[in-house]
């Protein structure tokens, strides 16, 4: 026999441990591609998969720029596909940790929402966004070719 506790849906409690370690590798991807957060402004990344014909490029700009905090545009591309939008990362440097926090496309994302919800978003958006992050670094990582970086000191000087 189902009974009406059994149908009622569970509420989404965010897995703080594993949100955490994909904060971290983040910040260490992203670490690996820029280099010194200091001396980089922006950074493109041209990426090809073996046998592919067509590159991508990913275009990392720094938006912001604080003591502590950093704030880093990530685009994949250049339309407006839903999956080329831009993502906006805070890199916290105290914590060595970066997560997505907002978009183009939607103003801040919280921890987690009530589904359904009037929004359009998941329960779980800001988790699967930050995996997304995860995704993109890493195929930089290993398949990004042709880096080009720009500096701080040659933006000023333009």
């Amino acid at each position: 026999m189902v009974t009406t506790n059994n149908l009622e849906k569970r509420r989404y409690v965010p897995n703080l441990t594993q949100q955490m370690a994909t904060a971290e590798m983040n910040y260490h991807r992203l670490q690996r591609l820029m280099g010194c957060f200091d001396d980089t402004q922006a950074m493109q990344v041209k990426m090809q998969n073996t046998g592919a014909t067509s590159t991508t490029e990913l275009q990392l700009t720094i938006m912001e720029r604080f003591a502590y905090t950093m704030t880093l545009k990530v685009q994949l591309g250049s339309s407006q596909k839903w999956w080329q939008r831009p993502i906006h990362v805070r890199l916290y440097h105290d914590m060595r940790m970066a997560e997505v926090v907002k978009s183009d496309d939607f103003r801040q994302y919280r921890g987690s929402y009530g589904y359904p919800n009037n929004q359009g978003v998941m329960a779980d958006e800001k988790a699967q966004l930050n995996s997304y992050l995860a995704l993109l670094l890493q195929q930089a990582l290993q398949h990004g070719t042709h880096l080009q970086r720009h500096s701080v000191k040659a933006l000023e000087t333009v």
